[in-house]
C-alpha cells in the first residue's frame, strides 16, 4: 500500500516537534546528570512557571549554594529562548563539605533541585518551548566544569494543571528555601559585633520564634566583600559567635557592614526549618577594643587627675586669699 506523501510530512513534522512534557531530557556527564523540570503538567500564562533545576550526583561529588566556601562556584542559568520573564535562580538549605587541606565548600550531593523564579508569558493553547544555558561546576577532591543546555516543552492553557510525578520533587525542594526569619511567629534576629584583637571582629548571631528549636544548627553566610567569615560556632540558645577577619587590614572597615545570613538545623513543630534574613550592624569604635579593667583604670586615672588639678587650684586660691589678708 502507497503511504500518502501529506502523511508522510506530517508524520516528520510530528517527529520534529518536541514532545510537551513536565520534565525535560537528561543532559548527562560521568558525574552528574542534569534537567529542566516543571510542577505544571498544564501551566497557565501569566503564573509562575513552576520550574526547577534538577541535578543527580554521582556518590561523593557535589554541586554549590551561592557561597561555594574556599573555592568553586554556583550554577549559572541564562534565558535563551521561551516566554519567560523574571528568570532567577534560588538556593535551597546548603549543607557543609569539609575538604582535604582544610578547606570547605557549601551545597549539596547526591541529588538537588535549585527552584527557578519565572513568570510565564505567551498565549494559552500552544506550548512554551524554553530553552536554559547553564554554567555550572561539579566537585570532589576536583573540580570539573560544565555547561549545559536544558529544554523543556510546557503546554499553556488558561487553566493550570499539576504533574503528579514532579510536582512533589520540586515542592518539596521548595520548601527547603531559606524562610525569612521575620514571618514566623515571634520570629527575630538579633546581632552585634564586638572587638576581638587588632582589627579582627566577633559577632554575635541570636535567632528566636515561639517553638523553634536547634537540632543541628549551622550558619551560612552570602560572600562578603570586606571580611573573611570563618566557621560559627553555635553557643545554645539560638546564638551563633563567629569571628571576622578584615581582607584588607590597612583600610579601616565602613561605620556599618551588612550580612546576608543562612541558619538551618532548625525545627519548627517537628518539621525541619532553615532560616533566612540580612543584618546591617555598627563597626564598634576603636575605644571598644579595651577590655573593661582597662577602662575602668582609665576613668579612674581621669577622675584622679580633675581631682588633682581641683586641688591645686584650691590650695593657690587660699594662698592668695592668704596673702591678700596680710
Amino acid at each position: 500500500m502507497r503511504r500518502s506523501p501529506r502523511l508522510s510530512w506530517l508524520a516528520l513534522l510530528l517527529v520534529a516537534l518536541p514532545a510537551a512534557a513536565a520534565s525535560g531530557p537528561w543532559v548527562e556527564t560521568e558525574q552528574s546528570k542534569v534537567r529542566l523540570v516543571s510542577r505544571w503538567s498544564v501551566a497557565a500564562p501569566g503564573d509562575d512557571a513552576g520550574l526547577g533545576i534538577e541535578f543527580r550526583l554521582a556518590p561523593g561529588w557535589h554541586v554549590y549554594w551561592r557561597n561555594a566556601g574556599d573555592a568553586g562556584y554556583p550554577p549559572a542559568v541564562e534565558l535563551e529562548a521561551g516566554p519567560l520573564a523574571g528568570v532567577e535562580l534560588l538556593y535551597p538549605a546548603p549543607q557543609r563539605f569539609d575538604l582535604p587541606g582544610g578547606l570547605v565548600a557549601f551545597g549539596y550531593e547526591r541529588e538537588v533541585v535549585y527552584p527557578l523564579a519565572a513568570r510565564l508569558d505567551g498565549d494559552a493553547g500552544s506550548p512554551a518551548r524554553l530553552v536554559l544555558a547553564l554554567d555550572y561546576l561539579v566537585c570532589a577532591e576536583q573540580c570539573i566544569p560544565y555547561d549545559a543546555r536544558l529544554e523543556l516543552a510546557l503546554p499553556l492553557a488558561a487553566a493550570a494543571a499539576v504533574d503528579g510525578e514532579t510536582v512533589a520533587l520540586v515542592d518539596g525542594w521548595r520548601e527547603r528555601l531559606p524562610l525569612p526569619v521575620g514571618e514566623l511567629a515571634g520570629g527575630r534576629a538579633r546581632g552585634e559585633l564586638r572587638r576581638a584583637s587588632g582589627p579582627e571582629l566577633d559577632l554575635e548571631l541570636a535567632l528566636a520564634a515561639r517553638g523553634l528549636a536547634a537540632r543541628a544548627p549551622d550558619l551560612f553566610f552570602a560572600p562578603h566583600a570586606l571580611v573573611a567569615i570563618e566557621r560559627p560556632a553555635f553557643r545554645g540558645d539560638g546564638r551563633f559567635l563567629v569571628h571576622l577577619r578584615p581582607l584588607d587590614e590597612t583600610r579601616t572597615l565602613p561605620e556599618r557592614l551588612a550580612f546576608e545570613w543562612t541558619a538551618t538545623g532548625f525545627e519548627l513543630d517537628g518539621s525541619p526549618l532553615a532560616l533566612a534574613g540580612t543584618l546591617e550592624l555598627a563597626r564598634p569604635s576603636s575605644s571598644a577594643a579595651l577590655g573593661a579593667p582597662v577602662r575602668w583604670l582609665l576613668a579612674l586615672g581621669v577622675v584622679a587627675l580633675v581631682a588633682f588639678f581641683l586641688h591645686r587650684r584650691n590650695r593657690r586660691a587660699a594662698a592668695a586669699e592668704s596673702a591678700s589678708s596680710t
